[in-house]
């Protein structure tokens, strides 16, 4: 995978970066899970290269019996690491938060996401993108 962190980071929005493609590929096949799955994948690596950009080296978070890790600890993270620090905003997570809610309930319900609402997700994962990819 990577080796240090300006790899990670590189690593992480290259993986952003595919998802976004793959994301709109399959938004225009009016294939919406598919595409709700990636973008907010990509949210997630996007937010995930900010937190390398900080000095995280590993996705886990501290418990008290043993570590979290996957998208728990990630969500932890970036609560404690780019919210608290200011680097997004409480609107920022609020939706990354919402999505991944969004998410988890289309997987017990049919037809959760409309075309309209996915693009704008995608309006934001790309922002979102971008605004990792210009942090230094």
């Amino acid at each position: 995978m990577a080796e240090n962190r300006d790899d990670l980071v590189k690593w992480t929005l290259g993986k952003a970066e595919e998802y976004l493609m793959s994301a709109k590929c399959n938004l225009d096949e009016g294939r919406l899970f598919v595409a709700a799955e990636e973008v907010f994948r990509a949210i997630e690596n996007s937010l995930e290269a900010m937190l390398y950009r900080q000095g995280i080296k590993r996705i886990v978070y501290p418990g008290k019996d043993k570590e979290f890790t996957g998208r728990l600890a990630l969500q932890f993270l970036i609560r404690d690491d780019l919210l608290r620090k200011g680097i997004i905003s409480q609107n920022d997570y609020n939706r990354y938060l919402s999505y991944a809610t969004k998410l988890h309930h289309a997987g017990y319900t049919y037809g959760s996401f409309e075309e309209k609402e996915l693009r704008m997700a995608l309006e934001y994962a790309e922002d979102l993108f971008h605004r990792a990819v210009a942090r230094k």
